[in-house]
């Protein structure tokens, strides 16, 4: 089987690269000059990198001195979470488990430092309580979007909560960018990070926006790159190639999000006629979900056998976050929901992309039955 004849449904682990951003990035690598430096070739290459910033940021909606490229979205987070605990004047956090471990880690760290933590509830349809009564946080954190469920989070809710208690907050916004309509100079948050191959850009790049007044404290130390904020020479090519990524998704973030959305519902018709048993985890209605996104679960079937058995069929669909796939593990984000064992062990999660077409979603599901009846020994469905 040849890599045109397989089907990509795991766009949230990471998307194909873009046309644009491929032409940007091929572009960038001839524009070898280091861009720190003030000749020709360093000037060619910082126009490329100041050129993309401008870019990122029309799209996350900020000032390009707000944007901080990152080597991706893990060093975002982190970045995030360090920085606003070194302005906190409090030793005290407010989060939820169903963010991305990348959030979750550094947050238990500073547990380990003799912060206190008030870990927000989430309901079984993965959506957080933002309620921490009398006790003021350093600072708030809240996700934008469910990376597994695609549970789209209050972020009004906490936006309202930490300007009425006067605490900063940061929101990892990496699965939410290009597929929901999203400013951070709407949401009041004091950081928001983005993953460049979440969008089409390549791996290795990123960027966290910073609002003026919080100065990150950054883990790399050297060179006064990025006003001090992240040392080290920059990643042209991927910083070009994250500019373009951007500019495309803004343009064409209506009509994508309209197409996923058409084909996320098509996909939970054609299960529900395959498996009436079958459930979603996450919120109920589609509306209050990612368009790209749907979880499954199919009673009596394993996750990992039936992801493998639909990888044997050329199927590409993940169980989980692929940051936290590298052992089969049940997923700390279902847990956290208090969902039962067997819907946490039988998540099934499929993510479509703008590129995604209605005959891969005809075929997914023809795919799907055939082996779902395969593991449970019987007939396929229809």
């Amino acid at each position: 089987m040849t890599s045109s004849d397989r089907i990509y449904l795991d766009w949230n682990a990471s998307a194909p690269l873009r046309p644009e951003a491929r032409a940007a990035l091929l572009e960038a690598l001839e524009r070898f000059g280091n861009p720190s430096s003030v000749h020709a070739e360093g000037r060619a290459a910082r126009d490329l990198v100041e050129s993309a910033r401008e870019a990122v940021a029309s799209f996350m909606g900020c000032r390009p001195s707000e944007v901080v490229f990152t080597s991706g979205g893990t060093e975002a987070n982190n970045l995030a979470v360090r920085s606003l605990a070194a302005l906190a004047e409090d030793k005290r956090f407010v989060a939820s488990r169903v963010e991305h471990p990348s959030v979750v880690r550094p947050l238990e760290a500073l547990e380990t430092e003799g912060w206190e933590a008030i870990w927000l509830p989430a309901g079984e349809d993965g959506v957080v309580a933002v309620d921490w009564g009398d006790r003021r946080p350093g600072f708030a954190v809240l996700q934008a979007a469910n990376h597994e469920t695609g549970a789209l989070q209050p972020l009004g809710a906490m936006a309202a909560a930490c300007a009425r208690a006067d605490v900063p907050w940061f929101c990892d916004a990496v699965q939410a960018w290009g597929r929901v309509r999203l400013r951070v100079g709407d949401l009041g948050c004091a950081m928001a990070s983005l993953s460049g191959h979440k969008l089409g850009a390549p791996k290795g790049v990123g960027a966290l926006f910073v609002r003026e007044g919080f100065p990150p404290a950054p883990a790399l130390l050297g060179g006064p790159q990025e006003r001090g904020r992240r040392a080290g020479t920059e990643n042209v090519p991927g910083i070009a190639a994250l500019g373009a990524a951007c500019e495309a998704a803004a343009r064409d973030l209506e009509a994508d999000a309209r197409w996923m959305a058409g084909l996320r519902d098509r996909i939970e018709a054609g299960v529900r006629r395959i498996e009436p048993l079958a459930r979603v985890n996450g919120p109920g209605e589609a509306e209050r979900r990612l368009p790209n996104t749907v979880n499954l679960v199919f009673p009596g079937v394993e996750a990992e056998i039936l992801v493998q058995a639909l990888d044997l069929e050329g199927v590409a669909v993940s169980a989980g976050a692929a940051c936290a796939s590298g052992a089969a593990r049940p997923s700390d984000v279902l847990r956290a929901m208090g969902l039962p064992e067997w819907r946490v062990r039988g998540a099934l999660r499929v993510s479509l992309g703008p590129a995604t077409r209605a005959q891969d979603v005809d075929r997914f599901l023809e795919v799907l039955s055939r082996v779902l009846s395969r593991l449970k020994g019987q007939p396929p469905a229809g």
